[in-house]
């Protein structure tokens, strides 16, 4: 009978049944998970004659293999153990019948003596078919084992966008868990050969380096859920986790059975980590694909309202066209499974950021936090709430544990600099900013940011640099408006002009929104109607840019202005502190 919850001891070795670990002297003795199995049976029957087809029964209850496979997982077991070339030490052979677990065996009722480990990195899986199509499959390994085991609150779990910026590198996995502050580090590859898969997954201990466990699938394509399953399950006994029967369950959870669908869905999420507006569009496509296949898909429902709330974000669509669309993708997400954190951020983003709906966008953020209290997006996406009503002590909290959650995350870091910004903690703003930039000197947004931080405090040449950096990585309605309010604001009245111009002529064949064109008239000084005009259709349009108009020192010439104060308070703010619901047309 199977006693989960016992130590046997034996020897020099410890075997824990509950965590299904084997410990030499209280090291980690790495073992494949077939191994460990066979040797739970014998020892749980220590002393008594297990026959062969009893063990292959027990450890393969519903596969066919040769008896083959169980003498290999016995020599496996003998060299672990140090056995003598006979192994009579330990496992005594019964020719043509079976084993006998032979050595001096205790059972012990108490817990073993090693703490679990609570945080772990899983690296990008390496694609190694020689297919680069094929990366959506790797990526969705990696990122489908990092959900599931997220799920788990004993473990700290590295988000998505930090691991992956280690994707395609070669790495050392004590370094890289050293910079990352985990315990332990997963790396793997995939391969898929015809119909079939092999993925091979190991941990690494980050303390000394030691390999505490790894293993070989080969399985059908078909057999992808299970395969996943089987993976998080085997990291989460290996890193000695003690799961309720809740928790395995949660492991055990499939968002689909339709392998089409999942199939799709990977490629979207593959294409809404790209961040760039073509990829967002066409995840959206992806995941209407898995929908078609399972119109019940919770994970597909939220995705789409992922991609359309950052389109919307990024003003990259009409916001009217757009967030309808996005905040039903999610609530049709939540009505599928009310456990889903995301699409409740997701929702409650595009409540704040769309309908201006406070109070609601609140409340949304809260369930999201509790659902999902390690998913750095809600944090930060709350954190930008909170700044935009001036909490900005509450808003850069909320921010810094976004940061914590996800250290290398370039729109968390960057934001975080932002946050500073919007406080009119300019120096702070500077030199986050400028830890963003370390990052990815490249990423368009730091660059736009820390110049409008320049802006704000004089500093002409640097700003100007900055924003003409922005602008030659990508040339945005943002960066065009940036560069224009900083020239408006230094007297090049004429340089603005040129960049006004061309955002109206842009305009003409794309959206551009209002509140991008406010931007550059604000720069001016004496352009007070036209600025007043511009922010007026912006709020028609719906226009998320906003949402900062209570916090943004370009406006403060503008506080004054009756027309102003009443746009603040038809957005829903307030003008002495605070928020309020939005004031009907």
């Amino acid at each position: 009978m199977e006693r989960p919850d016992k130590l046997f001891k034996f020897g020099v070795f410890c075997l824990d049944g509950r965590e299904r670990v084997l410990l030499r002297d209280g090291r980690l003795v790495p073992l494949p998970a077939k191994t460990l199995s066979t040797l739970l049976v014998l020892v749980r029957n220590n002393g008594h004659l297990v026959e062969k087809d009893v063990l292959m029964k027990e450890i393969w209850p519903d596969e066919y293999v040769e008896e083959g496979n169980l003498a290999q997982h016995i020599f496996i077991l003998r060299r672990a153990l140090g056995e003598t070339r006979d192994g009579s030490r330990y496992i005594e052979t019964v020719p043509r019948r079976g084993y006998r677990f032979v050595a001096s065996v205790i059972e012990l009722a108490g817990e073993a003596h090693d703490t679990g480990i609570d945080s772990l990195a899983v690296l990008p899986f390496h694609n190694a078919s020689n297919d680069l199509n094929m990366e959506y499959l790797s990526d969705g390994i990696t990122e489908s084992i990092m959900n599931s085991l997220s799920n788990l609150p004993q473990l700290k779990v590295i988000a998505r966008s930090t691991v992956f910026r280690y994707k395609g590198v070669a790495v050392d996995p004590q370094e890289v868990g050293r910079a990352l502050g985990v315990r332990a580090v997963m790396m793997g590859r995939v391969q898929q050969i015809g119909e079939r898969l092999v993925i091979s997954a190991e941990l690494v201990d980050v303390e000394d380096g030691s390999r505490i466990w790894g293993e070989q699938y080969h399985r059908k394509s078909s057999d992808i859920f299970s395969l996943q399953e089987e993976l998080a399950r085997e990291i989460s006994e290996r890193l000695f986790l003690r799961l309720s029967g809740e928790q395995k369950e949660q492991l055990r959870k499939r968002s689909t059975e339709n392998r089409e669908a999942y199939e799709a869905y990977l490629r979207g999420r593959y294409a809404w980590g790209r961040r760039t507006n073509e990829q967002l569009k066409a995840g959206v496509e992806y995941f209407r694909q898995a929908i078609a296949k399972d119109p019940n898909y919770a994970l597909a429902h939220a995705g789409i309202a992922d991609c359309l709330v950052l389109l919307g974000q990024f003003e990259s669509e009409h916001p009217r066209l757009i967030m309808p669309q996005a905040m039903a993708a999610a609530m049709t997400a939540i009505q599928l499974d009310e456990a889903h954190g995301e699409a409740y951020a997701s929702l409650a983003q595009a409540k704040f950021i769309y309908e201006w709906d406070w109070a609601g966008a609140e409340e949304n953020f809260q369930q999201a936090l509790r659902l999902s209290p390690i998913y750095p997006t809600a944090h930060q996406w709350h954190g930008e709430f909170l700044a935009s009503i001036g909490s900005f002590d509450q808003g850069l909290s909320e921010l810094k544990r976004a940061r914590d959650l996800d250290p290398l995350s370039l729109i968390i870091n960057t934001n975080l600099g932002l946050t500073y910004y919007w406080a009119r903690r300019y120096d702070l703003a500077i030199d986050q900013l400028k830890t963003a930039i370390q990052l990815e000197p490249n990423f368009f947004r730091a660059r736009l940011h820390l110049g409008m931080v320049y802006e704000r405090k004089a500093m002409e040449r640097e700003a100007i640099t900055e924003l003409r950096k922005a602008r030659s990585i990508n040339e945005t309605p943002w960066t065009l408006a940036g560069l224009g309010h900083a020239y408006a604001s230094f007297g090049e009245r004429a340089e603005a002009k040129k960049l006004l111009a061309q955002l109206m002529k842009l305009s003409r064949n794309q959206y551009v929104s209002c509140a991008t064109i406010a931007v550059v008239y604000a720069g001016f000084g004496d352009e007070l109607d036209k600025t007043i005009e511009m922010l007026e259709k912006a709020y028609e349009e719906r226009s998320g840019l906003l949402i900062w108009l209570k916090v943004w020192s370009i406006f403060d010439n503008l506080r004054s202005d009756a027309r102003f104060v009443r746009l603040l308070r038809r957005i829903g703010f307030t003008t002495d502190g605070g928020r309020r619901e939005p004031e009907p047309d």
